[in-house]
């Protein structure tokens, strides 16, 4: 299907979806409500109430009932206005998304037209609507947090252990910015996460979630954008800073200083275009050497035509084959090359319009490209041979959002993503400077690769066209009811190739014949579309969530008829599945500052759509034996949705105007995990008796656990926040590929059958964060991170059973920081920034050797043998990536504009 065909579908299925007004989608708005009585407890009625730099109000009912809808998260002002009684003014009201804010007045009287009464509103501590586990960071605290990404706060959140939410996989999390979801479906990771700078709130949900939210079994992260002001305002700011630790003699080149190698430069600029419209822009670069350096210890050459070029200047050759060179064995500073290194540059752009009273657009781009090594252990001496990815994300869309009523609204949203990835040595897959690609496999004992180069060629592309239409109609005072329904189509892209450069021929870089194991293309068209409904009752004495969602997908792929006769077996065409999930949720209040809530629902996500196509033309390669098995499993488009069912039951309590605690179980069956098969090419067949390896639902997981949170919030220049998870998660495998590695072990290993502990199962995580307001002048924020050792595998020779994941990693610690000091010469503002991150540059090991259970030690080093090769047998056995960043500084400058 043609990019034309598909927006010509969108734009016939828009109009239709106009003439029905009954749909919704994701809550990127909130409101506030409350009741207006006089001093002697009696309500009034039609008292005016409105919020400031906005044209929305409203008036009080016979009851003094009052509800403002459809409020972008922020902080307002409400203006409350009645003849005979003194106007009131309330500041700071703070408003999030998809939550109520309750706002109670009593009007003096007064016989003075126009006296006044302003007052600051009290931040409740708890949230008396909330039915499931939630966290809203706002852009103030956003400027105060020594994070640099979005990633940083979601590992601060209680129950989130390295994008893992509460025990279940990495990519089981939906990502969203202004309700469009900006998964990548190739692999279901985020494809795009806006810079802070440019963030109004962040709303993560790690418990359960409302019916119109899909495509997730544990989270939900969304990023809620700031809007253009009525009045000028811009920032420009530099960040520059380095690594500094004392662990020189595991990292490589970290002892030689410079600001440069981590700078930051960003600029943002909002303010009114016209009466009606205004605008915000943000551009940010970030760069980063990273804290992994190989040597580029070799002499280069290459080998074009029938002759062999050598020079020892990078300047003349990037990369190519490495011979060893004797006269280079002490090489000085400028040798070492960073392996991990990342340039990512963002934009963002809204363009908001006040088309009527009622009518309101907004026009959205966001754009995002990022090169980034890819650090592997071999070629640290060899660091020109392994490629960098790049990869660039674009989304534009427009949201139509129309006041149809004081009590309705809908939103159209349209949009259109483009990803890009490529992962490669050279951009030209003919370049001479490629290697023979059996050079790699020369390395000799203990040694690293002393030559040769990346073989694998790969790009991928995915358009994504969004629509989506949504009614929210507050029906009443106690009962808001959301419809909403929603439509994906995907076009997407692979190419995925192993370049040869042989005798074979000729020695010029060849690409392997189509439809061969070493050479994989496809394009597909796999379609999404969901409708929900969802319910809201909120009363005094409790609310009530309650919801429906129906999925529906289609991956447009074809299957195997017959699994023993791959090559020669009939194709059809994959099915078409649907879910239908339940949601519930119910908080009710157990006094006037403590708040109970229970909650259930189902949860279904399609496996990562690279599971359901590679290996398109189920392709066996016998020339790699057992490892077929491994590296060209064969997809399947008939995957099922993943499945989780989760429970959680949970209270807030107040103890007095400042602090206030949080104590949640939860419980999670996971049914349908993505995992693998072992199949058997039949007899008298072409590969007769070849295994091979094929993605299927089989796996299965459980987790279990509490979280308890402490807040005090800020007072007297002072906050603080504490949060304890114990965690249990279990699962029969903790890799998709699991059986696939087991089928290829020498002997071959059975598969897990029992609940063992996931590789990320963390049990005990502690997150702490204070912070210090010195009268809006001076600001510090101290952040510190405390985690039990992870599983891994013990030696099985040391072990008479052997349980996968039966060793547990040595525990993880670390503090950050951030101090800034706002400074004012005339009218210009600033702010001095210092942020440290690990602080007490503590080494945490993120892997380990299996008999030794640390990343500094194993047997094999008392191995006998030589060294076959320019590293020491040390430097052959210590992982850098086995082992967190150390200490590293920042210093930065802004400027208001």
């Amino acid at each position: 299907m043609t990019i034309a065909k598909r927006l010509r579908m969108i734009l016939i299925f828009a109009a239709l979806v106009l003439q029905f007004i009954s749909f919704g989608f994701s809550a990127t708005t909130g409101k506030i409500a409350g009741r207006i009585l006089d001093n002697s407890g009696e309500p009034l009625i039609g008292v005016n109430v409105f919020l400031d730099g906005t044209n929305m109000g409203t008036a009080t009912d016979a009851s003094g009932y009052y509800m403002i809808i459809n409020i972008p998260p922020g902080e307002y002002t409400i203006r409350i206005l009645m003849i005979g009684y003194k106007n009131q003014i309330i500041q700071h009201v703070d408003v999030k998304s998809d939550h109520t804010t309750k706002v109670n007045i009593k009007m003096e009287q007064t016989i003075l037209e126009g006296e006044s009464v302003t007052v600051s509103a009290f931040k409740p501590l708890i949230e008396m609507d909330r039915t499931s586990t939630q966290a809203s960071v706002s852009a103030a605290q956003l400027e105060v947090m020594p994070v640099g990404t979005v990633s940083d706060v979601l590992n601060l959140q209680a129950g989130v252990v390295d994008g893992h939410f509460r025990g279940g996989r990495s990519n089981e999390v939906a990502y969203m910015i202004d309700g469009i979801p900006v998964n990548d479906v190739y692999n279901n990771s985020a494809a795009l996460l806006i810079e802070n700078d440019v963030i109004q709130e962040l709303k993560v949900i790690s418990g359960t979630f409302n019916a119109e939210y899909g495509q997730a079994q544990s989270g939900i992260v969304e990023m809620i954008t700031r809007e253009g002001g009525n009045e000028f305002s811009g920032n420009a700011s530099i960040i520059s800073g380095d690594f500094y630790t004392d662990n020189d003699n595991i990292f490589r080149n970290i002892d030689n200083i410079s600001p440069d190698d981590h700078n930051e430069y960003s600029i943002s600029l909002r303010g009114p275009l016209t009466r009606r419209a205004n605008y915000l822009v943000n551009f940010k670069s970030t760069k980063d050497e990273g804290y992994k350096y190989g040597r580029d210890y070799f002499e280069r050459t290459v080998y074009i035509g029938d002759t062999w070029f050598s020079d020892s200047s990078a300047a003349i050759y990037d990369n190519f084959n490495f011979v060893f060179d004797p006269d280079n064995s002490d090489p000085d500073t400028s040798s070492f090359v960073p392996m991990d290194d990342y340039h990512r540059t963002s934009f963002f752009g809204k363009l908001s319009f006040k088309l009527s009273e009622q009518d309101k657009l907004s026009l959205n781009v966001s754009y995002q490209k990022n090169n980034a090594g890819v650090y592997e252990h071999m070629y640290q001496y060899n660091p020109h041979g392994n490629g960098d990815v790049h990869d660039s994300n674009l989304i534009g869309y427009l949201v139509w959002n129309r006041m149809i009523n004081p009590t309705s609204f809908f939103n159209f949203t349209i949009s259109n993503s483009h990803i890009e990835n490529y992962s490669y040595l050279f951009k030209d897959m003919f370049d001479e400077r490629y290697s023979t690609d059996s050079r790699l496999r020369e390395a000799g004992n203990f040694s690293f690769y002393t030559g040769g180069t990346n073989m694998s060629y790969t790009k991928r592309n995915t358009d994504t066209d969004f629509l989506s239409f949504s009614y929210t109609s507050q029906m009443n005072r106690l009962l808001e009811i959301k419809t909403g329904m929603e439509v994906k189509l995907h076009q997407m892209h692979l190419e995925s190739l192993k370049l040869k450069k042989n005798p074979e021929t000729g020695f010029q870089v060849e690409i392997a014949p189509p439809h061969t194991a070493d050479n994989q293309e496809y394009d597909r068209y796999p379609e999404e579309s969901a409708v929900f409904i969802q319910g809201k009752l909120e009363s005094e004495t409790l609310t009530m969530n309650l919801g429906l969602r129906l999925d529906y997908f289609n991956s447009h792929g074809e299957v195997l008829d017959d699994l023993s006769r791959p090559q020669t077996s009939t194709r059809s065409s994959s099915n078409s599945v649907y879910q239908l999930s339940p949601r519930f949720g119910l908080a009710y209040p157990i006094s006037d500052k403590g708040v109970m809530h229970v909650s259930y629902g189902h949860f279904f996500q399609i496996p990562a759509f690279s599971n359901l196509y590679t290996n398109p033309d189920f392709v066996i390669n016998p020339e790699e034996g057992t490892n077929t098995v491994l590296n060209d499993p064969f997809g399947n488009a008939d995957l099922k949705p993943q499945k989780t069912v989760a429970y959680e039951v949970g209270l807030q309590q107040q103890l007095n105007n400042y602090i206030s605690f949080e104590i949640t179980a939860y419980y999670k069956d996971i049914r349908n995990l993505l995992g693998a098969e072992i199949n058997t090419v039949a007899p008298l067949e072409n590969f007769a008796g070849i295994k091979y390896g094929r993605f299927i639902n089989r796996d299965y997981g459980q987790v279990k656990g509490f979280t308890l949170m402490f807040e005090k919030a800020m007072s007297d220049g002072f906050s603080a926040s504490i949060d304890y998870t114990f965690s249990v998660s279990r699962g029969n495998a903790s890799d998709p590929s699991s059986a696939l590695i087991d089928a290829q072990a020498d002997p071959p290993v059975e598969s897990e059958k029992q609940l063992l502990p996931l590789d990320w199962d963390q049990t005990h995580s502690l997150n702490t964060q204070v912070s210090l307001n010195f009268e809006n002048k001076i600001f510090v924020t101290l952040i510190g991170k405390l985690g039990t050792g992870m599983p891994y595998n013990l030696d099985p020779s040391e072990n008479s059973v052997h349980l996968a994941n039966g060793g547990r990693k040595p525990m993880k610690i670390s503090f950050d920081m951030l101090a800034a000091r706002n400074l004012q010469f005339g009218s210009t503002k600033m702010k001095l920034t210092i942020i440290i991150y690990n602080i007490f540059d503590q080494l945490n090991e993120l892997d380990v050797y299996s008999d030794s259970g640390r990343a500094s030690y194993t047997e094999d080093m008392e191995l006998p043998g030589v060294v076959q090769g320019a590293n020491t047998k040390q430097e052959f056995f210590t992982h850098l990536d086995w082992y967190s960043a150390p200490r590293q500084v920042q210093i930065g400058l802004s400027v208001e504009l």
